[in-house]
């Protein structure tokens, strides 16, 4: 029962505005909580054959800085953000990039295949997910600057 007081807070987040509540529902049904409870690397979880969304908590994308014992914030996502993979699960095809989460992060992990069952049922959910998708490769396209151009990011 825990996972159906998060439909509600669903229904709110631009992934199922506008969305029915049935869909939803069924969405979350076929869905799978994922607690994350460390601050450490919390990509291992990740695979391309499903849609993520965070409930609660927070996730950062962090790049080790080359030579560096430090580490730089690429991009973060929120309660009700859905987050990027690349179609293999990896975090961006890169042994320097992480994911890392806040303390007691709930993530919402959803199959692609009933993800993509239930936007033949909503429109409004395909277009929704047409603007993420819009989202995710404009963020492909800032991190392939980043790494085209990795001086600019040292201010030199």
């Amino acid at each position: 029962m825990e996972r159906f007081r998060y439909v509600f807070f669903l229904k709110n987040t631009p992934i199922f505005l506008g969305v029915s509540l049935p869909i939803i529902k069924k969405l979350m049904k076929h869905g799978k909580l994922i607690r994350l409870t460390s601050q450490t690397d919390s990509g291992s979880f990740l695979h391309s054959q499903s849609i993520y969304i965070v409930l609660k908590g927070s996730l950062l994308l962090v790049n080790q800085v080359h030579h560096a014992k430090t580490t730089k914030t690429i991009a973060s996502w929120g309660e009700g953000d859905v987050f990027p993979f690349d179609e293999k699960g990896a975090i961006f095809a890169s042994p320097h990039m992480s994911i890392q989460s806040a303390s007691h992060t709930i993530l919402l992990e959803i199959p692609f295949s009933n993800f993509k069952h239930m936007m033949t049922y909503s429109s409004q959910l395909q277009m929704n997910f047409l603007v993420l998708l819009q989202k995710n490769i404009s963020l492909f396209y800032q991190l392939f600057l980043r790494y085209l151009h990795p001086s600019s990011e040292n201010g030199e």
